[in-house]
């Protein structure tokens, strides 16, 4: 029973991010901290085994569609990854109050990009094109010191941060959004295996319970992807922001009653 209450939270989850559009460590997190009475840092720890299932067949759905860009995925993904491992391994030095400062100021900053997201649809280019684009020299210099810093952030967290690398391929380096979303996960997939391996090697939790979370999430996402046709994206608009707000509030007030 207390496997299949963790699957129903992971499809829930699934359901919720793939109407949204944004990971589901940004939501997961909150639902085992306030709802399941789970420890900070193994909800880290729960949260990264989703998210390799998750970005696991978000890359290959999107490798067939051929939505993924190689070149930038290989940069970014190599680049945070060798930081994202040590985000995860340093977890068990950080006390759970500055994980939770972390994680809100991560929140407020998915509400930012999810609108600038929306609102930028990057160059007109065909996806196929756009697939095969070679980054310029210039491009290095700012993929690889936001590279690395996002991923020793998203380490911590134990979060993909694709609400960060979508926003950031369309407007940075003018990739359609659909070419953006699909390298996207593959660059999360660069970082969800060295961030399991580093939350393994200094937290004590269930993985199985990881396991079926993120399965949850997977059947989640398929539902979710059905209810996506039928819902205006007004609606998804007001439901993203009436959560994520509500979010915001209830960390908030356990921060201010942690230093009261």
């Amino acid at each position: 029973m207390e496997y299949l209450k963790f699957f129903g939270i992971g499809m829930f989850t699934g359901i919720i991010t793939t109407l949204l559009g944004i990971g589901g460590g940004v939501l997961i997190i909150p639902i085992l901290l306030y709802i399941t009475n789970t420890e900070v840092k193994i909800a880290t720890a729960i949260s990264a085994i989703q998210v390799f299932f998750a970005s696991s067949f978000g890359t290959l759905f999107n490798y067939l569609q051929k939505t993924i860009n190689f070149r930038y995925a290989v940069i970014f993904g190599l680049s945070s990854g060798f930081t994202y491992f040590f985000g995860s391994y340093f977890t068990q030095y950080i006390p759970g109050i500055i994980i939770k400062i972390i994680y809100l100021c991560v929140v407020v900053l998915a509400i930012i990009l999810f609108f600038i997201k929306k609102s930028n649809k990057g160059r007109n280019l065909d996806n196929e094109i756009a697939s095969t684009l070679i980054p310029a020299k210039k491009d290095y210099f700012k993929i690889i010191p936001i590279a690395l810093v996002a991923g020793f952030v998203f380490g911590i967290l134990g979060v993909g941060g694709g609400f960060l690398y979508v926003p950031l391929l369309v407007i940075s380096f003018d990739l359609p959004l659909k070419i953006a979303i699909g390298t996207s996960l593959m660059i999360v997939l660069f970082n969800a295996i060295p961030g399991i391996v580093g939350k393994l090697m200094v937290i004590r939790f269930d993985i199985f319970i990881g396991v079926a979370v993120a399965l949850g999430v997977i059947v989640g996402s398929r539902i979710g992807t059905y209810i996506n046709k039928k819902v205006k994206p007004q609606i998804i608009r007001i439901i993203f922001i009436s959560l994520l707000v509500a979010i915001i509030i209830r960390v908030a007030v356990d921060l201010y009653q942690n230093f009261s």
